[in-house]
């Protein structure tokens, strides 16, 4: 089952996350995931260059302020398009989406020289990239081609 963003709870610490980026990007913040890391942000569709700002000061500016990496995704509702923003970094082809044994799964294809970075050390980008992706879609699979 879906976990819907009104299921979604934030700590006290990811709520401070949240107001700090929103006041130094003036930028919605739709879901913030807080893994060991990095403090990943999804901002509203179409503020993405707001919130990174120019030359990334925005970015730069968050990440000082919570000693913490920051990254920026740009939220969609189509999970196709969701999923294509969180691997946008490593030249996404292609996004299919399909249902196999009951479970809709996600597969992104990359730029060849890019599929290992994108999969991440032990698989640690793709189980971001569910978890995202069970947050805000029907999709609880996702795999890098």
């Amino acid at each position: 089952m879906k976990e819907s963003v009104e299921d979604v709870t934030f700590n006290e610490k990811t709520l401070r996350y949240i107001s700090l980026f929103e006041e130094i990007t003036d930028t919605d913040v739709v879901d913030c995931v807080d893994i060991p890391e990095k403090v990943i942000f999804l901002v509203e569709n179409g503020s993405i260059e707001k919130a990174i700002g120019k030359g990334g000061k925005n970015v730069t500016k968050v990440s000082d302020s919570i000693d913490r990496n920051v990254h920026i995704i740009e939220y969609s509702d189509e999970p196709k398009e969701l999923l294509e923003n969180i691997f946008y970094s490593y030249d996404v082809k292609d996004v299919e989406i399909e249902e196999k044994d009951g479970v809709i799964h996600g597969t992104v294809e990359v730029a060849p020289e890019n599929k290992a970075r994108a999969i991440g050390k032990k698989g640690r980008n793709l189980s971001i990239a569910r978890k995202i992706m069970m947050r805000h879609s029907e999709i609880s699979s996702v795999s890098v081609a």
